[in-house]
């Protein structure tokens, strides 16, 4: 099914104005410091509202992280890929139908991002072995290998991925902070802020 849905982002790829102009939002590489800053102020907050000096020692890290985002974002942007609709929310339970044919479904997450960005929540729903994820991420590929060696496709995977984080945190902020009754379950109302604390990590 991958194969399918790196076609679909490869014919949308062209049509970034007209995504935007319905109401996608725009998580381009070169739009995401500024959502960085957006996320961070949105975790900075809820830290501030709990009084917890974890939570404050946290957001510290992060904003320390603002130069090695913006050149995480800048090396992205002029690397292989062009930016298209990111489902944002893709995992298995969003797939329906033969093989095959797939229908993609529940878009309500979307954003106009880097496509690679696509598997960050694939990779983490599904749990999977080392060499299941080689392959996982290499179905997703196969419609992009014009684009660089698999190596630069696969550094570029991973860097769409690190930073797609941002575009996840402001998904689940939307959610949690703005959408929702105000006694929202701590362990879901803390998800912007666990979701920034994973650009800490060094690997996606």
């Amino acid at each position: 099914m991958l194969p399918e849905y790196g076609r679909l982002q490869c014919e949308l790829a062209g049509h970034a104005v007209e995504l935007l102009r319905i109401g996608v939002l725009d998580m381009r590489p070169a739009v995401l410091p500024e959502r960085f800053e957006q996320a961070l102020a949105i975790v900075t907050d809820y830290a501030a509202a709990r009084a917890s000096a974890a939570d404050r020692q946290l957001v510290a890290e992060l904003a320390a992280r603002r130069p090695a985002v913006v050149t995480w974002c800048e090396r992205l942007a002029s690397g292989p890929g062009v930016p298209s609709l990111d489902h944002n929310d893709l995992h298995a339970r969003n797939i329906l139908g033969d093989p095959a044919r797939p229908r993609f479904y529940d878009w309500g997450d979307a954003v106009l991002a880097h496509p690679f960005a696509s598997m960050l929540v694939l990779e983490q729903a599904m749990g999977l072995e080392d060499a299941q994820l080689r392959r996982l991420r290499a179905a997703y590929l196969e419609p992009f290998r014009g684009l660089g060696s698999p190596a630069e496709l696969l550094d570029t995977l991973r860097l769409a991925c690190r930073v797609g984080r941002i575009a996840r945190a402001l998904t689940w902020a939307r959610a949690v902070h703005f959408g929702w009754p105000s006694e929202v379950p701590d362990a879901w109302a803390r998800a912007p802020l666990d979701t920034m604390a994973e650009l800490l990590h060094a690997e996606p």
